[in-house]
């Protein structure tokens, strides 16, 4: 059994970033750590709601990353790629260069070590070091044509897809924006870096365990967008996924070395279906291994993608089955404080240019400072509030001026409205569906406990 062989890939990664999460208090149970990772609330499931207002990575340690011969390595490769998924993948002798060096950094880390020792010693007896090597190099970074229910798919690559992401959509000829689906991407390198540089938004976590949260910081499940830009800054696409995720955390080579035991694992028809169930750290896991296709049917010798699916932390339930299960964090996303969004209009008769509004409630016992605090709409677009106070007990309405295109505007069909303060944070929020003309929103009237 190889169970205690990806426990072993898993703790001897020797470049692993240290992970702390949002308590249920709102603090970081290690504000020290490398990374601070806040999840924040559900994803609603569209690409037009996004209820995470903050990044989903609240801190990185990029330092660290830049010290670290593997990660700048990594790094390195990423911009190697096009995005667009049918696009020709021609990799110059400088690329190639960057491939070796990179190989040579992974293939000295323990956990590739590991890999490669039970590999050599259970799967591929006597595999030499340097067929080991050009097999990476051949499941990794060879340029091959994937064969999936009878569709042709050219192009491709396993490390582009698991670690850059591919975009699918429809060129349009006439410049038009397009909207259109992530494929792939599966690292927590790129996404923190992607961040940061404002190329992806973070919607909110998507698991599906029955409870809203996991708890575990060193795995995400996720929607976001992709915004794929040209080289003078222009939209291209709008890439949407509805569900992905990965590993957060843990360095390149031991996500490597952990797909690539699944991948010979996979080739001998040790998996199920195309997963395999681990436990490390403080999780459990399937670790999904999709091959590539050949134009026979049959698996390929590359890597078509690898992600994890998080289960929960293994304990038992309450009838001692032993069936996966998850410890619940609450959910932050509510409309019950001292300030609350009592009431709106999206839609009103005739022209929407400053007729809309929002109104707030002081449910509390005291004076609110509103100084430096605004209402946001599901994109994320400001409304600046100009009073400078709400008296206990008092509603304020404040009407959406739709000053610029990138002010606030509420939607007739879908939407959302959160309130912030003068630091960013979400004190109330709210959602809806279809407004139908002059109809007002009630979210929460005096006298009635608040709406979560």
């Amino acid at each position: 059994m190889s169970e205690h062989v990806y426990q072993a890939i898993w703790s001897e990664d020797d470049h692993r970033f240290s992970v702390s999460a949002r308590q249920d208090d709102g603090n970081f149970a290690d504000p020290g750590a490398d990374i601070l990772l806040d999840e924040q609330v559900k994803a609603r499931g569209s690409r037009q709601i996004d209820l995470a207002t903050n990044p989903l990575f609240h801190r990185v340690n990029f330092e660290k990353l830049e010290e670290s011969s593997l990660y700048r390595s990594f790094i390195a490769l990423l911009d190697n790629y096009a995005v667009h998924f049918r696009d020709p993948e021609l990799l110059s002798p400088a690329e190639v260069s960057e491939i070796e060096t990179f190989l040579d950094l992974v293939l000295a880390r323990r956990s590739m070590q590991i890999a490669y020792e039970y590999i050599a010693s259970d799967l591929v007896p006597n595999l030499p070091p340097d067929q080991f090597r050009r097999d990476l190099e051949q499941i990794w970074f060879q340029v091959y044509t994937n064969f999936y229910r009878g569709k042709s798919t050219h192009y491709c690559t396993g490390f582009e897809h698991v670690f850059v992401g591919e975009g699918k959509y429809t060129k349009n000829a006439n410049g038009v924006t397009e909207k259109g689906k992530i494929s792939g991407y599966h690292s927590w390198v790129k996404f923190a870096l992607d961040e940061v540089n404002g190329r992806v938004d973070y919607l909110g976590y998507k698991y599906d365990l029955g409870g809203p949260g996991p708890g575990n910081p060193h795995v995400v499940t996720l929607q976001m967008l992709w915004n794929h830009m040209d080289m003078r800054g222009r939209l291209v696409a709008e890439l949407f996924k509805k569900k992905g995720g990965f590993f957060v955390g843990c360095s390149p080579a031991c996500e490597m070395a952990l797909a690539t035991l699944a991948y010979y694992e996979g080739h001998l028809g040790l998996l199920t279906n195309q997963k395999k169930r681990v436990k490390f750290g403080d999780g459990v896991y399937d670790l999904v291994m999709y091959h590539a296709t050949t134009q026979d049917g049959g698996l390929g010798k590359h890597v078509r993608s690898f992600f994890p699916i998080y289960l929960g932390d293994g304990s038992q339930g309450a009838g001692g089955s032993g069936d996966v299960v998850v410890k619940p964090r609450p959910a932050r996303l509510q409309n019950c404080g001292d300030l609350r969004i009592r009431a709106a209009l999206p839609n009103p008769p005739g022209e929407d240019q400053g007729t809309e509004w929002v109104e707030i409630w002081n449910a509390s016992g005291s004076d609110i400072v509103l100084q430096g605090f605004e209402l946001r709409d599901k994109m994320s677009r400001p409304q600046p509030i100009a009073e400078k106070e709400l008296k206990a007990g008092q509603i304020l309405r404040v009407a959406v001026t739709r000053q610029t295109a990138d002010h606030m505007q509420l939607s007739n069909r879908r939407g959302l409205i959160s309130l912030h303060d003068a630091a960013g944070e979400m004190l109330a929020a709210v959602s809806y569906g279809r407004a139908t003309e002059n109809q007002v929103l009630v979210f929460a009237e005096p006298g009635a406990a608040g709406a979560d």
